[in-house]
């Protein structure tokens, strides 16, 4: 199983289930006000903008003892697994699909869901196909299909716009396979330093017209 350095339980990640999120290592992304940042501290240690805080490293290289993840899936009032990051399907996919599989043997009947930024679409194919797993949460960070929107990237992903009109179709495949399995949701933050209401139009335009299946806005929480 890829190892776990924290877990939670919740009703908010993912609404009317009851759902135990597990989270990974790593991140190949560096988002405004990330709140899981401590693990990917490898990208923040040196930021020099708002996620420079103190960071205690040490708080966050021991990964969770098996026996505690083995008691928490086994839970029976469970109804889903989230698995998150970081990013979690930074992992290789034997990784994924055995750690997804142990997940099963001890817990047959919980959800399996992935939380992903989108930028790994082969592997959103490749599980979207394997019946283990059941959805993704996908979070749509700016209008992608409007470039009219691409100077706001580097306020978001601090990404060179540039950088990112190349992620565009990394984008769109992984909304699009990931729409396929019934238990995905798309979300997006109201982040506060993007001041123009039709960005987050836009974007709730388009899911509704296109995805079509269920995105919350979430309201940004500075930690």
């Amino acid at each position: 199983m890829i190892k776990m350095f924290g877990l939670d339980y919740t009703y908010y990640d993912h609404p009317n289930m009851y759902s135990l999120v597990l989270y990974s290592w790593w991140c190949n992304l560096k988002c405004y006000g990330c709140h899981n940042r401590q693990l990917a501290w490898w990208l923040y240690k040196t930021a020099d903008r708002e996620s420079k805080q103190d960071i205690k490293i040490s708080d966050y290289t021991t990964p969770l003892c098996e026996d505690e993840i083995k008691l928490a899936i086994q839970n029976e009032m469970l109804d889903m697994i989230i698995l998150c990051g970081g990013e979690f399907l930074i992992h290789s996919i034997d990784d994924i699909k055995e750690t997804i599989l142990q997940i099963k043997q001890l817990n047959p009947k919980v959800l399996v869901r992935i939380d992903t930024n989108w930028t790994f679409p082969e592997k959103v194919k490749i599980l979207s196909q394997w019946w283990k797993i059941d959805g993704f949460a996908i979070d749509i960070k700016w209008p992608y299909w409007d470039a009219s929107y691409y100077d706001s990237i580097g306020d978001v992903v601090w990404l060179p716009v540039e950088v990112a009109h190349k992620f565009y179709p990394k984008m769109v495949e992984s909304l699009e396979y990931a729409r396929q399995l019934p238990y995905t949701i798309y979300r997006t933050v109201i982040y506060p330093n993007i001041k123009d209401d039709a960005y987050f139009g836009e974007i709730k335009s388009y899911v509704s017209s296109t995805l079509k299946k269920p995105h919350y806005f979430s309201n940004f929480v500075n930690l």
